[in-house]
């Protein structure tokens, strides 16, 4: 009777310590499942744009592949309908932005103030379930260096941040889960908001923009050389 006794003991301990592997298989599944929509994706909607209180509404369009992001924001319809680009930022090997609207601003150094870490943390689900699933599963966010990545209970990216130049970004999602919202912050002053209509999850095209040459100011050298009135006239139009 002992030893039946034992058998079935040991039984109930192989069935749990298999149901705990099976939930962490899960667990992990839902991890991988979220971190493969960040991928690659694109989408388009409205953004909101603020520089020192001067804001604008546009249509945006933005795509993302495993280790490219390019955005747009545009003038009336979508590209490849009746917009046509007024900010155009190419992420990739190198930072750059093309700026119709504002030419003073493919003068700024941007890419310092750019959490672009961040883009090559997501270009595989696999690596980095593979490497911080762990710890992410754990404990529901992940620090590496200066990058701070915030998870849901249900490891949706809630928010990244920056350190060094407290560059932030925050998210949220529809009902159905996709993005709904991506917003982005600085203390210089400059903040956006993408809210988006729709979102596609298949790999894009993305169209390289050429590096910008003598990328050597910031926000602050535009206004001290007389750019205010410029930006102004950008985002209140002409």
């Amino acid at each position: 009777m002992k030893r039946f006794s034992f058998v079935i003991l040991a039984l109930i301990v192989v069935l749990l310590a298999g149901c705990a592997h099976n939930l962490k298989l899960s667990e992990e599944a839902k991890l991988k499942q979220e971190l493969r929509k960040w991928e690659s994706f694109s989408g388009s909607g409205i953004v909101e744009i603020s520089v020192f209180g001067f804001s604008m509404r546009k249509p945006f369009a933005i795509a993302k592949s495993l280790d490219e992001m390019r955005m747009d924001v545009v003038e009336g319809g979508l590209l490849g309908a009746t917009g046509s680009p007024l900010i155009s930022m190419y992420l990739g090997e190198y930072f750059s932005l093309k700026s119709p609207l504002v030419p003073l601003l493919e003068a700024v150094n941007l890419g310092d103030n750019l959490p672009l870490g961040a883009l090559s943390f997501f270009s595989s689900a696999d690596n980095v379930v593979s490497r911080y699933g762990e710890e992410i599963i754990a404990n529901k966010a992940i620090i590496r260096d200066s990058l701070q990545i915030n998870f849901s209970s249900d490891y949706k990216i809630e928010s990244i941040v920056d350190k060094p130049s407290s560059f932030r970004i925050d998210n949220t999602y529809t009902r159905k889960g996709d993005i709904d919202e991506i917003s982005f912050s600085s203390p210089k002053g400059i903040s956006a908001k993408f809210i988006f209509d729709g979102v596609d999850y298949e790999r894009p095209q993305i169209t390289v923009l050429p590096k910008n040459e003598n990328r050597n100011l910031n926000i602050m050298d535009i206004l001290n050389q007389g750019g205010t009135m410029e930006l102004l006239k950008a985002f209140l139009g002409d």
